[in-house]
């Protein structure tokens, strides 16, 4: 790479030019985050009702209409109606449309100044979130700017607003972070021209992925978060592998300029890619494949966030490995230009030539001299772990960030004059036993569940067939539902509700809950309906029932989740023991490694289950808690965490071993080897943490959960775990750091970092 250094740079540039140039196209086709779970009874409702009812679509939004003084009793209201529901109905995927004006529908679909529409989107993930912002202009366009104003809203609608909020997000909290990490490299390294380098590496590493992602998505769909949480961590993994790379490097320049070599540079870049580079491809491959643990969680939002960061990491390796050592060649002595006043220098972190130990040096030493240090720091960390043993899971939508949006103003009026859960009310379908259609005992018992629930004080309301025969003919039989499905007025309801034409088999009761989609009221509702009122009133006899709908898919995902937590959790752990057992050839350390990043990892939890679940520090970080933690972090963060800690234990340990393999003094290996890389370990933490960190400034709090989460792991790693647990165990340890037995060394393959 350094001898084809300009050829390489070239390629990278075209690079980075084409992949900007699909960037737009990857940000218009991000769609609607998938929550859910392969064979859950929520999917198996969501692909029966897209099936089987289809003038319902496979997605029910609403349009909902609002005024200051006028009512649906007005004309001028009812014209605007009119005209919105028209223009909709008219637009392709739209498979229904009922409205407050349609017969009967006007008390239901009405609540003093406001009113809402229902309409059901066909056509996939994508199709429906393109036909939702079109149909966001339509409603607009055909509201007018009059004295009834109209904003659709729903799981698309919604999803489509959250995109621009998330990615204006990642904007925001990049404009913050890049400065704050340049100045910590500039600290650190001490030169303009190399605090340069790892932001570079960082450009091109991201503008890589998204190309690829970009091609990618002619084949599937990916989500904002996605492209959220690829930023973040392609950020903080492009800085903190460059950063190792460079310091080495520059490390070997500087200690062969003066035997006056004539490949210096050459030389130069060739170790540090055979040390460093060595370390940051093997630490990679762990955490690629760690992130690849969570395909076995059954949910596309878990493979799609796997598949996104599994090709961050890897386009960063490519990266470091191809571009940076190109780059660095090409620099060469000039990577130190622009360097700060000598008293801005970073002091020495080793023995300086008259013998005198660096301030990195002295702290080894300090605290191999008292390791007990390590007591307080262990202590502290399983503090911060305690208020994991109490975390609840749960999905924020964010809703509360769109605010401002059309989709946003919507549900906003739907929580105040209706119900907040009448944003997407479950759905439980309810299916004939055998074959036939509904008969009387599956009438009766549909008509006893929907009484319970209308008298159930969580309930805002519930329709059913039941409702509807007794509404119009004033009973509740087969009979009466042939002769219903006879009268055209009704058609438009019926067609919603029941299969008609597709066997008259399966109905479905819709529950409005008076708690948000999203909150850990509906959530219990769901688990209620499943574990305690549906299996009540079927054990005997009547129709099998399924729970769907959004809320029920996040009962569903939540479920999945903490089920495959212990088996991805297991993978991770042995996957991690025995790779470092081949690094490092020693049994002690692979275990002290497994057992100090679990504390840290859990003490992470801790801290964001202490402040995002029970609501601490909400006035300075800006957030309202909503008792819980996103359903998806805990297993994610272990994952992804897990991962990054391999970077600094491998960089760490792996320099400590080269100093023993020399002169098997275990002491001084630990104090070299701490002292070489304390700086860039803390430079690369204090950078990763402050991009993380920054993503606290976010509206979305998903957002500001995982880069809380990832911020505060990484300093307790890189400080109170590599800087003092870590030294003082191996103090303590001594020569048995090194120790594995010699059955075991003769089979193992030997993998050398340098």
């Amino acid at each position: 790479m350094a001898r084809r250094r300009w050829w390489v740079l070239s390629f990278w540039g075209v690079v980075v030019v084409v992949s900007g140039l699909f960037y737009p196209h990857l940000v218009s086709s991000l769609v609607a985050s998938d929550y859910s779970v392969t064979g859950s009874d929520s999917q198996q409702v969501s692909q029966l009702l897209e099936k089987e009812f289809p003038a319902a679509g496979a997605e029910q939004d609403v349009i909902v209409f609002d005024a200051d003084h006028l009512t649906i009793k007005g004309k001028e209201y009812v014209q605007v109606v009119d005209r919105v529901v028209k223009a909709v109905g008219k637009e392709p995927g739209v498979t229904s449309v009922l409205g407050p004006t349609d017969p009967g529908m006007q008390s239901a679909l009405s609540r003093g100044t406001a009113a809402v529409a229902s309409l059901g989107l066909a056509g996939d993930d994508r199709e429906r979130g393109d036909r939702a912002a079109d149909l966001q202009d339509v409603v607009q366009n055909a509201a007018g700017d009059g004295p009834v104003r109209a904003y659709l809203t729903g799981y698309s609608p919604t999803a489509n607003d959250l995109t621009e909020v998330e990615n204006a997000d990642v904007e925001h909290a990049e404009s913050i972070g890049i400065p704050i990490a340049f100045l910590v490299l500039l600290i650190a390294l001490a030169a303009l021209v190399a605090s340069c380098v790892p932001l570079i590496t960082a450009l091109v590493s991201l503008m890589t992925t998204f190309g690829v992602l970009t091609l990618l998505t002619t084949v599937t769909a990916f989500d904002a978060f996605l492209l959220s949480i690829v930023t973040m961590i392609g950020v903080g993994i492009s800085i903190d592998y460059s950063l190792f790379v460079l310091f080495r490097f520059r490390e070997e320049l500087a200690r062969v300029r003066d035997e006056g070599r004539t490949d210096a540079v050459a030389h130069s870049v060739g170790v540090a890619m055979a040390t460093s580079g060595r370390t940051i491809a093997f630490s990679g491959v762990i955490v690629a494949v760690s992130l690849l643990s969570l395909f076995v969680v059954d949910s596309p939002l878990f493979h799609g966030i796997a598949l996104g960061a599994v090709l961050v990491v890897l386009c960063t390796l490519l990266v470091a490995w191809t571009m940076l050592p190109a780059l660095l060649a090409a620099l060469g002595e000039r990577v130190n230009r622009g360097a700060l006043p000598e008293r801005l220098q970073p002091k020495d972190d080793v023995s300086d030539g008259s013998g005198r130990p660096g301030g990195w040096e002295r702290w080894a030493r300090t605290v191999l001299a008292h390791p007990w240090m390590a007591l307080p720091a262990a202590a502290l960390l399983v503090v911060f772990a305690l208020p994991t043993a109490g975390i609840e899971l749960g999905i924020d939508l964010g809703i509360s960030a769109i605010s401002g949006e059309p989709s946003g103003k919507g549900a906003a009026i739907l929580a105040d004059k209706f119900s907040a859960g009448a944003l997407s009310p479950i759905q439980v379908l309810a299916s004939h036993e055998g074959s036939g259609a509904l008969d009387a005992n599956d009438l009766k018992t549909i008509d006893s569940f929907t009484t319970a629930l209308s008298k159930d004080p969580r309930v805002a309301g519930v329709f059913s067939v039941t409702t509807l025969l007794r509404q119009t003919t004033g009973t509740v039989s087969p009979q009466a539902l042939k002769q219903l499905e006879q009268d055209p007025a009704v058609k438009p309801v019926l067609d919603q509700t029941v299969n008609v034409g597709g066997g008259d088999d399966r109905t479905v009761i819709t529950v409005v809950p008076r708690a948000a989609v999203d909150s850990s009221e509906a959530t219990r509702l769901v688990e209620d309906l499943r574990d305690e009122m549906i299996p009540a009133r079927t054990s005997s006899a009547g129709p099998q029932m399924l729970v769907g709908g959004e809320t029920a898919q996040f009962s569903d995902l939540s479920d999945e989740t903490l089920g495959k937590l212990p088996l991805v959790m297991t993978m991770v752990l042995t996957l991690s023991f025995f790779y470092l057992l081949l690094i490092f050839r020693s049994v002690l350390l692979p275990l002290k490694a497994v057992v100090l990043n679990l504390l840290a990892t859990f003490a992470a939890f801790g801290l964001t289950t202490w402040v995002f679940q029970k609501g601490h520090l909400e006035d300075l970080f800006g957030f309202t808690s909503v008792g819980f933690v996103q359903v998806y972090l805990p297993i994610m963060v272990f994952a992804l965490l897990f991962g990054l800690s391999m970077d600094y234990e491998v960089f760490l340990i792996g320099r400590m071993r080269e100093e023993y393999l020399l002169t098997h003094d275990n002491d001084r290996a630990v104090v070299k080897g701490l002292a070489h890389t304390a700086r860039p370990i803390a430079a690369a933490a204090v950078i990763m943490a402050a991009v993380f960190g920054c993503f606290l400034v976010a509206d979305v709090l998903e957002l500001k959960q995982f880069g809380f989460a990832l911020a505060v792991a990484v300093v307790l790693d890189a400080t109170l775990v590599r800087l003092l647990l870590v030294p003082a165990f191996m103090k303590v340890a001594g020569r048995a750091n090194w120790w594995v037995p010699r059955f075991l060394d003769r089979h193992l393959p030997r993998i050398d970092l340098d």
